[in-house]
């Protein structure tokens, strides 16, 4: 009975001490920056989840109408001249008949139409990220659907009740237009593709169609800094509920208040918003170890990844982990190294974490390719080229297109999560753009912008090398 009355004793002061922290978190998050309307201002329901659509061209129009009217609700507060909700700014998305947020689509022509291809792009941002692989894809005569996710391209309030099951219906949806469309035209193969959060929930459906009769099973995927998995802190993100309900602590339900500056993504983030990327990849772990247990693998499409060694937005290893599970021959998994001229700046835990040490161990291994530096002991003061290289049965590395060589920037020092899917000729993040050569300097703590973000490479230098591998993974 004493034992009894210890232990009771002992889990009300854990409960005691977990709301106490709650509570200090809770009063910090007090001192964020001020919420601003399209932060507080809930946008209308989502067209894909409350409404019906029989095809792409018809969704496409009320999208439109429905991003103007969801800008609309706070433009009158949007004063800044660089604020993207501001009708008079540098950077609102809106202008002329371009809107970055919307969903797009690429045809190449019925009768040059060799596939369909579902790009999904990632967490906070819009469809605009996947433009440039669009038009890869496009150019080798595939229809192409870059479909708007729930909440986003909105208003940053979006990100707050939506839910990854939500994502998952606009997924299906796009699959499905994409699979009428491919019967129509030839029955020609159906592709899927992400970005990130994109990656997550391409992969998903991929997973599940595998068992599912009525989902339509794509024959590729394309997965481009795939969120695979995300920090085990994400868990904890759903109790800022507890307290972020009372107007006194509002803020706590935002990760980052920040200065909405960029055209086609939310710098503002929601706690929720991590909670649901936590909950997506947990249920794709468990398919893929469902599938892998049941020696499934050679029913699941080929696959192809780009991931950057030194991913600060998801878990790098959690992707080497999943091609070690389900990866076979028929699969491919390009790495981005960092650059190594840089190693003096680079700390030792970085530097040891190398391409060149990746192995998988099952007998039917995927291909593994990186693209590293062609001399490694190049002066930072000079131009430092890069191939993509992939390893033999020999273990020896060979490189793909030896008449092909990109230089790093000077400048760069890695490839960053958000750069992967960018063009360098972007209008916006490219190496010609103000958000992709952003450099501005003064003191720390000074800027409601980290400077880390400030720092992170807008776009692939790379990106060319990248299209020259899809191409050749389109035809393998």
């Amino acid at each position: 009975m004493k034992f009894l009355k210890k232990l009771a004793l002992f889990v009300l002061i854990i409960i005691a001490l977990i709301f106490l922290i709650i509570i200090v978190r809770a009063w910090d998050a007090r001192s964020m920056p001020d919420l601003n309307d399209w932060h507080t201002t809930l946008i209308d329901d989502e067209l894909l989840i409350v409404n019906q659509y029989d095809n792409i061209d018809a969704y496409l129009k009320d999208e439109n109408a429905y991003i103007q009217k969801m800008f609309a609700k706070v433009a009158d507060k949007a004063s800044s001249k660089y604020n993207r909700f501001n009708p008079e700014s540098p950077v609102y998305p809106l202008s002329g008949n371009d809107n970055l947020n919307a969903s797009f689509v690429y045809d190449p022509g019925e009768s040059n139409t060799k596939g369909v291809i579902l790009l999904l792009h990632g967490l906070s941002d819009s469809p605009y990220h996947m433009r440039a692989l669009g038009q890869v894809f496009k150019k080798e005569g595939f229809y192409v659907l870059g479909l708007r996710l729930p909440g986003h391209g909105t208003l940053p309030s979006g990100l707050q009740n939506v839910t990854w099951k939500q994502w998952a219906k606009a997924t299906k949806w796009g699959a499905t237009q994409l699979h009428q469309i491919a019967k129509d035209r030839g029955s020609v193969p159906l592709y899927m593709g992400g970005f990130s959060t994109g990656g997550a929930l391409v992969l998903n459906y991929a997973l599940k169609a595998i068992s599912d009769d009525k989902l339509f099973k794509p024959q590729k995927l394309f997965l481009f800094s795939p969120a695979i998995g995300v920090s085990k802190m994400a868990k904890l993100s759903t109790w800022h509920k507890l307290l972020s309900w009372i107007g006194f602590f509002k803020k706590f339900s935002w990760t980052d208040i920040l200065p909405e500056y960029d055209p086609a993504k939310y710098n503002s983030f929601t706690k929720n918003a991590a909670r649901q990327i936590y909950l997506l990849t947990q249920k794709n772990k468990d398919h893929v170890q469902k599938l892998a247990k049941e020696n499934q693998q050679n029913e699941f499409p080929a696959m192809i990844a780009f991931q950057s060694l030194v991913d600060a937005t998801v878990v790098s290893e959690d992707l080497l982990n999943m091609f070690g599970e389900i990866g076979t021959s028929k699969d491919k998994l390009l790495i981005f190294d960092i650059n190594r001229i840089y190693n003096d700046f680079i700390p030792q835990n970085v530097l040891s974490i190398d391409p060149k040490n990746i192995q998988f161990e099952q007998a039917s291994k995927p291909q593994l390719s990186m693209l590293i530096n062609n001399v490694e002991t190049d002066s930072i003061l000079g131009p430092s080229s890069s191939g993509i290289y992939t390893r033999g049965n020999n273990e020896e590395l060979t490189e793909i297109y030896p008449e092909h060589h990109i230089a790093w920037p000077n400048e760069f020092f890695a490839m960053s999560h958000v750069g992967v899917p960018i063009s360098p000729k972007d209008k916006h993040y490219g190496a010609n753009s103000t958000l992709g050569t952003i450099a501005i300097h003064g003191e720390r703590n000074v800027l409601l912008i980290a400077s880390d973000d400030l720092m992170r490479i807008r776009y692939n230098p790379f990106f060319e090398l990248m299209a020259m591998e899809i191409r050749d993974f389109i035809g393998k």
